[in-house]
């Protein structure tokens, strides 16, 4: 059975010693040796650099045959390999591509041409003589892939008064391998798409792809073919231009960049920052920029290059450039126009036309507005209100005959009512007191000081005051109509004069009849 060099030298790569080798693929260390120096020559330091070298290499390599740098043979047409590296930045373009671009040339020039592994042995040796990223699996400013870190890190919460722990948002960069890094309270939506803004910033542009794992919080439902993104989460890509392609469930490969820079990322970040004590999150945010800052800068493994080196040099002209102002979190939800061409969002009320009431319609709301959507079409838009609850109503939106009290307040019923009696006033005062928002007291009061328009303020008032008499606790617009509609007001007649108590209307007509 013939020795698989690919192999052999691939476990060597990977850290594997040279007895376990030789035992294992009856192989000599000094043959073990002679690969790994070879390795080194050809600028091979992970087995991640070998997909593409054959046995026939290898055997090459052995043999003394392979072309070793400074024996390069003349008589071949040598590669543009600054050309090549460049071409090999742009989307849809390979290496094989390249290459065979490179032999119809030498065909028509009736150059030698070296064979594909020999094109991209040398393009290996290019890339790592001139510091650069080597353009095979990943493309720079590509791919994005984002996850959050597991672990997570203690602190003292100043908000809650108490101990809580924060989590780690982490996103690099295949190409360039590097990494961003971020500490946020909670692993909620907010938390999430502004961690993404923050790493845009942090870039200084926006790559062309984003790599999530399936995660809930931004996947609605993981489909490889129509995975459904969170609507805010997709808005967000929208707006910088970017696409969101979420890793394949029980596909690892898919996102083996993101999950090695976790564990970098744990090992350098969250293991440096162990046994620290955190006052507060913003001394813990702090520590974790700085500690990125030192993993960003530290030589790679191999290289005389940082992984920042490596994205400026190789990656960030790639990027997409970022918008002139970053994206602003939205919140989008369903709700259903109130027969006062009103929606309800988070206490407070924002007009709809009067023409969708009864429909359900779909609410985006920002930090600064509030936009009602129906069947995709915006049909209302409002500035968001904040604090105390209330309306914010588009006249025009109100539909044609219909009252509804924009710029009145409970002081202007009570106003009204007190011009027709002080047992009305006490009761138009009782139902604004009842109301959890004063705006929903509004058509009952309305509705009682009209009926005086039917029955005469004299009447109105006698009304009331019967209620009261009655100890109704809580007399309405319904209640005084009926007394009115069946005349009780009248036949209460001066008999509710005397039954007022020191203390207001306590006691009704029925009590001194019985006497």
């Amino acid at each position: 059975m013939s020795t698989n060099y690919v192999k052999v030298l691939r476990a060597a790569l990977n850290g594997v010693s040279g007895r376990k080798l030789a035992q294992q693929y009856r192989v000599s260390r000094d043959t073990v040796a002679i690969l790994l120096r070879q390795a080194k020559i050809q600028g091979w330091q992970r087995a991640e650099d070998l997909e593409d070298i054959t046995e026939e290499d290898l055997v090459a390599l052995l043999s003394g045959s392979s072309g070793r740098q400074g024996k390069r043979d003349q008589s071949y047409k040598f590669p543009d390999y600054e050309y090549v590296h460049e071409e090999l930045g742009k989307a849809h373009v390979t290496l094989s591509m390249l290459w065979e671009e490179y032999v119809e040339h030498c065909m028509l020039e009736n150059k030698k041409y070296y064979r594909e592994t020999q094109f991209r042995r040398y393009y290996h040796q290019f890339a790592r003589s001139k510091k650069s990223t080597i353009r095979l699996t990943h493309k720079p400013g590509i791919s994005l892939q984002v996850d959050w870190a597991g672990t997570r890190i203690a602190f003292y919460d100043e908000e809650e008064s108490q101990l809580s722990e924060a989590s780690l948002f982490v996103a690099v960069l295949p190409c360039s391998q590097l990494i961003y890094a971020d500490v946020f309270r909670d692993e909620k939506l907010p938390s999430w798409i502004k961690a993404h803004v923050n790493c845009f910033e942090y870039l200084g542009g926006v790559p062309k792809t984003i790599v999530p794992d399936n995660l809930k919080v931004g996947v609605d439902k993981a489909n490889f073919y129509e995975p459904a993104i969170n609507r805010s989460y997709q808005e967000m890509a929208d707006y910088y231009g970017t696409v969101i392609l979420p890793a394949r469930s029980r596909k690892p490969r898919d996102k083996a960049a993101v999950e090695n820079s976790v564990k970098i990322t744990s090992q350098r970040i969250l293991g440096k920052l162990r046994n620290k004590k955190f006052n507060n999150f913003f001394d813990l945010s702090d520590a974790v920029r700085e500690a990125l800052e030192a993993v960003n800068t530290a030589p790679l493994t191999g290289k005389n290059m940082s992984r920042w080196d490596a994205f400026l040099q190789e990656e960030k002209d790639y990027l997409l450039m970022l918008p002139t102002e970053p994206y602003e979190l939205s919140e989008w939800k369903e709700a259903k126009v109130q027969p006062n061409s009103h929606i309800a969002y988070q206490g407070h009320f924002y007009s709809v036309p009067f023409e969708h009431v009864g429909e359900t319609v779909d609410v985006r709301a920002t930090h600064s507005t509030v936009e009602i959507f129906y069947h995709h079409q915006r049909v209302a838009s409002h500035k968001r209100m904040w604090g105390k609850k209330q309306y914010a109503t588009v006249q025009d939106h109100m539909p044609p005959g219909k009252l509804f009290f924009v710029d009145w307040d409970g002081e202007r019923f009570i106003n009204w009512a007190k011009g027709i009696g002080v047992a009305c006033a006490t009761i138009i005062r009782s139902i604004l007191e009842r109301a959890v928002v004063e705006q929903h007291a509004y058509r009952s009061c309305f509705g009682v000081l009209s009926l005086k328009d039917k029955y005469t303020a004299k009447r109105l008032e006698a009304a009331c005051a019967l209620l009261l008499a009655r100890d109704v606790r809580t007399p309405s617009y319904s209640q005084i109509k009926r007394v009115l509609e069946n005349g009780d007001d009248l036949k209460a007649g001066d008999d509710d004069e005397k039954t007022k108590s020191p203390k207001g209307f306590q006691r009704g007509t029925s009590y001194y009849r019985k006497g």
